[in-house]
Parts: structure tokens; sequence; C-alpha cells
């Protein structure tokens, strides 16, 4: 998946990955949360901060609050399949109060 996630920085955004559509080969299943990452990290009370995170059987899901308006932030995914694979996937989250939609893909 490859696009620019909008957010607000006054909203809360759930966010999902589906690894059926990213990296699961046939039969293989997501057992390991590894953990998203928000990049950068930084002191300002209004960063974009991670309040929850979970993983089910083929997809990965965050729920973010926050951001400072303007900051472009780097989001990362990372699981464990049940054939001992790591995979990863990564996307860009921009915030802005004037929001046109909330997904851009682009290829």
């Amino acid at each position: 998946m490859r696009g620019t996630i909008l957010k607000d920085p006054n909203s809360e955004l759930a966010f999902t990955i589906d690894w059926r559509h990213g990296g699961l080969l046939k039969n293989e299943q997501v057992v390991d949360d590894l953990g998203w990452t928000v990049q950068p990290v930084d002191d300002d009370p209004n960063c974009l901060r991670i309040i929850e995170q979970t993983v089910g059987g083929c997809c990965a899901r965050v729920v973010l609050i926050g951001g400072v308006e303007g900051q472009v932030y780097l989001l990362t995914c990372t699981v464990g399949t049940d054939t001992k694979r790591v995979l990863k996937q990564a996307v860009i989250l921009r915030v802005s109060t004037s929001m046109t939609g909330e997904f851009h893909e682009s290829d």
C-alpha cells in the first residue's frame, strides 16, 4: 500500500492494515503484534500518539490521537506470522485541519 493518510489533530483516527493485501502467503496468518511505530517522536505534548493497537487473523489495527498541524509522520506496522516471517508496512500520515479526504492512495 502506498499513499497518505490525512488526520485532523483534534480527532481520533483508527487505521487498519489488512495483511491479505500486503504480504501474507496463502493460508498464512498474523499471530504476533510486533508493534506500531511513529516517527518522528518528540517531546511536544501534541505529538501523534498511539493509544491502542491490536492484531487478529489477518489484520492489524491502530488508534491514533493528536498530531502537530502540518507535520508529516511515518507510521510503521510490524507483525509476525505463523510461518515465522516478519512483515512490515509503512504509510505516511499528514496532520491537517483542512482535510479534503481521509485517505489518498497513489501508485
